[in-house]
């Protein structure tokens, strides 16, 4: 309503109220529109508005400079497109520069202007034109321009108009750059603060005292407590007491401003539960910059930590198993070139028995080296001599060790292979029976296993013991902490062995 008012004034005035009656009027209105605009373009067209009324110019444009400090035009009338295109850009100030005065033109023609400037000008049917600088903040933030198609001598009074309308519109030009800014401000804080609300790492702020003063879901996923259990409690009730002197030289390095980064350390859950997390800490200033607190960062790394020190471990066991298994293979060749006359003979020994240890490596290396059947090692074993019906096998379910599979097999072995030379295997009628049960005297849980050869030729003992009898009797039975024989009888080879084995490690009867 005062709106239409104070334009009927204007109206009823007309050409004979005195300029500063109809100046005033225009301020007025231009003043109350400039207040209530809810747009900026509302704002830009009661400028125009009021510089067509008050200096009754031709045309007229309004230009600000935008974030990358580049001047363009938001408002205009009368003023072709290809003009604006060819003039934007174009301005006698630098954004922000302090106390500019206003530039007239009042013939183009007769100006110092670039040649390309005054083309574009006099295409567009202008003489005249003068320069308002529009100011926000202290510094120029934009321009309106004032247009005439004929040659026009600006005087003082015009200019005095101009700058109290630039004064108007940089006045709103500050409210609506500071409600932008706020807006920009609150959105920036509504961001900041979904992030951290919903971000998968624990972020707690504290006071300089150790007090927490927010925590996030993050926090109360990863150590247990709703934000009510926590908040105005101590840091301390989340650090183990062992680690209490940790926050005290968090505290002091945050205050001078320092940040610390991937700090890792150990932390307790509501439960009790201990935690490896990555900590990252930084100082937390007020409006002023003073530091009044810390913001922390916490990330679970258990599973990292679970993860290295398993990585280290089978490191560790797996360094333990290459020593061990070099130590085997030295003295498999060693015992092979002690017990061989000839040094051609000694090879195709050595290939073999070697052969017999990687077969057993790709079995345990199959199940992860956590162990391996008796059953499997047997046949592994015995695969190459091709014994196929004349080996009877049998024997329960059991589960060997690493350690006592591998054994077995270099045993294996040695006794299929004196078989295959001299035993039950070296001709068409012997025979093998190799069983196995699980039992012993006073309920112990002992492995027992009995190679028993028959149908071969007559066996004699030997006159002295050779690589497979030492290793079985000596070697065999101190690696598996048992026992371990050989018997030759005339009618065949027997050997017994007995080692310990855990009773949950033996299953079924195999047939």
């Amino acid at each position: 309503m005062r709106e239409s008012l104070v334009a009927d004034a204007v109206d009823k005035e007309g050409d004979d109220a005195p300029p500063s009656t109809i100046a005033a009027q225009v301020f007025f209105r231009l003043t109350d529109r400039l207040f209530r605009s809810a747009t900026s373009q509302q704002a830009y067209e009661a400028a125009l508005d009021a510089i067509f009324q008050a200096l009754g110019c031709d045309r007229a444009s309004i230009l600000l400079f935008d974030e990358r400090g580049q001047l363009s035009f938001v408002a205009s009338r009368g003023l072709s497109l290809r003009y604006r295109d060819a003039v934007s850009g174009h301005t006698p100030w630098r954004q922000g520069e302090p106390q500019p005065e206003p530039i007239t033109l009042c013939d183009i023609e007769a100006s110092d202007e670039t040649p390309a400037l005054k083309a574009a000008v006099r295409e567009e049917g202008i003489c005249a034109m003068a320069f308002v600088p529009l100011m926000a903040h202290g510094g120029v933030a934009g321009k309106f321009m004032v247009y005439h198609d004929a040659p026009h001598n600006f005087s003082a009074e015009e200019l005095d108009v101009a700058h109290t309308i630039a004064h108007q519109v940089g006045f709103y030009l500050e409210r609506d750059i500071a409600r932008a800014l706020r807006a920009r401000v609150d959105q920036t804080g509504q961001l900041l603060k979904s992030i951290v609300e919903n971000s998968s790492d624990a972020i707690i702020s504290k006071d300089l005292s150790g007090i927490i003063n927010s925590w996030n879901k993050g926090a109360e996923r990863l150590f247990g407590y709703a934000p009510d259990e926590v908040i105005g409690r101590s840091v301390l009730t989340l650090i183990p007491p062992e680690l209490h002197h940790e926050e005290p030289g968090i505290i002091a390095r945050v205050s001078r401003g320092e940040r610390l980064e991937h700090f890792e350390t150990e932390r307790v859950r509501k439960n009790g539960e201990r935690i490896h997390i990555s900590l990252t800490v930084s100082p937390v200033k007020d409006a002023s910059g003073r530091i009044v607190g810390a913001s922390k960062i916490a990330r679970d790394i258990s599973e990292r930590k679970r993860a290295d020190e398993q990585r280290q471990l089978l490191i560790n066991e797996l360094n333990h198993r290459v020593k061990n298994t070099l130590a085997t293979v030295q003295s498999l060749v060693m015992q092979t070139l002690r017990t061989t006359e000839r040094s051609a003979d000694a090879r195709p020994l050595i290939d073999a028995r070697l052969t017999a240890l990687a077969r057993a490596h790709d079995l345990l290396t199959a199940e992860n080296w956590e162990g391996a059947y008796l059953r499997e090692v047997v046949e592994r074993a015995l695969k190459a001599f091709a014994a196929g019906a004349r080996v009877e096998v049998g024997g329960p379910v059991v589960r060997l060790t690493p350690k006592q599979a591998l054994a077995l097999s270099i045993a294996l072995h040695e006794l299929a292979t004196n078989a295959a030379k001299y035993g039950a295997l070296s001709n068409e009628s012997g025979r093998v029976t190799l069983k196995w049960d699980v039992g012993g005297e006073s309920g112990a849980d002992m492995l027992q296993l009995a190679w028993c050869e028959s149908g071969g030729p007559p066996v004699s003992p030997p006159t002295r013991a050779g690589f497979g009898s030492r290793l079985i009797e000596r070697n065999l039975a101190f690696e598996l902490n048992g026992e371990a024989r050989i018997e030759y009888r005339p009618e065949g080879v027997e050997a017994f062995i007995s080692t310990p084995v855990e009773r949950r490690l033996v299953y079924q009867w195999e047939s």
